[in-house]
């Protein structure tokens, strides 16, 4: 007897989900199979138990890949983390004769994946990469889905600070996603001209303090200055937070860390570090400008999806279901060009650890971008 297929959405939202839970729910039904999806997440799977699985038919489902968000939620949980929650979760899938799981997530979640296939290797697994950041390395720099649209929604944001800017002649300090990686930051700059940008990538040699990476954004400010313009907008990806020293600066040194040390984010925001930093700078070298600061991340994460992701999303979707039904295994999904790839999830991995994809400083897309900044270069050491 034919099992049941559970789709389960991991990590944060990114634009084209419901395109991927939409094309999924419509290929297994149209091939005769039964399709639940797991609300909450994993979280929900665990927390929820059997409450948490939820039947998706066709007519729940039609009309929702062209909107943001997800219709069967999602939540950032290890099911991993415990013992019983282990138990609990695999308990849950042999109650309701899940045999083929469709994983939506990021990198985080493809650790999940990875780990699931191993605890329970009979169980078929299709991987989706999903994640505004961009940073999980797929064939022929396939960008994961979701971050085409947040470019274009933060390119319209960004479009509106500038002119803003110009009209009040202020400046804006506007920080985005981006642990590890600055795609979003440069690519939302590069699409909108904004005045300058920095990524983590660049700041990878040794820790930083607060004062050098506030002197990279004030001297572009004196640039314009001299240019008789007293605004602009310098972007930055929150992933600079992990290369600041926390010596000296009683903000980093107390702020919350998780358990790999790495700053909670949620608990500081690179705009408001810097801020005074920037305007102790500006006093100095007598530069009369109003700076304010500006979070670009949430309006991102659940925008509507632009055409691009929709299709992309529709085509994981299917290619999902696909997988699932005609071979074994456990396998993240992308695509090249116009076909489907199977990417065995344990060749992702090196141990536990996945390498993320990050911005080359010695591509030409970055070499251009800096070209079209006004900056200063980093002081090394």
């Amino acid at each position: 007897m034919s099992g049941t297929i559970g789709i389960v959405v991991s990590g944060g939202p990114a634009p084209g989900i419901n395109a991927v839970i939409c094309a999924a729910v419509i290929e297994a039904c149209n091939r005769g199979h039964t399709i639940v999806g797991f609300q909450r997440g994993f979280r929900g799977a665990v927390e929820d138990g059997d409450a948490s699985v939820r039947s998706l038919t066709i007519d729940q489902v039609t009309r929702i890949y062209n909107t943001g968000g997800s219709l069967i939620g999602l939540s950032r949980f290890n099911p991993f983390q415990y013992e019983e929650n282990t138990k609990s979760f695999l308990e849950l899938l042999a109650r309701h004769n899940i045999d083929k799981l469709i994983v939506i997530g990021g990198e985080g979640s493809a650790w999940v994946s990875h780990k699931l296939s191993e605890l329970l290797p009979s169980l078929r697994i299709a991987h989706i990469p999903k994640t505004i950041d961009n940073d999980i390395p797929l064939p022929n720099d396939q960008p994961t889905f979701g971050y085409e649209t947040a470019r274009s929604v933060g390119k319209h944001v960004v479009d509106i600070l500038l002119t803003d800017a110009k009209s009040c002649e202020r400046w804006y300090l506007v920080e985005t996603m981006g642990r590890q990686a600055g795609f979003i930051a440069l690519g939302t700059a590069l699409s909108s001209g904004a005045t300058l940008a920095l990524i983590p990538e660049e700041f990878e040699d040794r820790l930083y303090t607060v004062h050098e990476v506030a002197e990279i954004i004030v001297s572009s400010m004196e640039m314009r200055h001299k240019q008789g313009k007293l605004y602009g907008v310098a972007m930055f990806a929150e992933g600079i937070l992990d290369r600041l020293s926390p010596e000296g600066n009683e903000i980093l040194s107390q702020c919350p860390r998780d358990e790999l040390g790495r700053i909670t984010y949620s608990e500081v925001e690179l705009g408001d570090l810097l801020l005074p930093e920037i305007r102790k700078l500006c006093k100095k070298k007598n530069l009369p400008l109003t700076i304010r600061t500006k979070n670009l991340g949430y309006e991102l994460r659940c925008a509507d999806p632009i055409a691009s992701d929709i299709e992309y999303g529709r085509f994981l979707g299917y290619g999902a279901i696909k997988s699932l039904l005609e071979q074994d295994g456990h396998f993240l999904i992308t695509r090249t060009r116009g076909n489907l790839e199977h990417l065995p999830l344990s060749d992702l991995f090196e141990g536990d650890e996945l390498s993320p994809r990050t911005i080359n400083l010695n591509s030409d897309i970055y070499r251009m971008a800096k070209r079209y900044m006004v900056r200063a270069e980093l002081p090394r050491s």
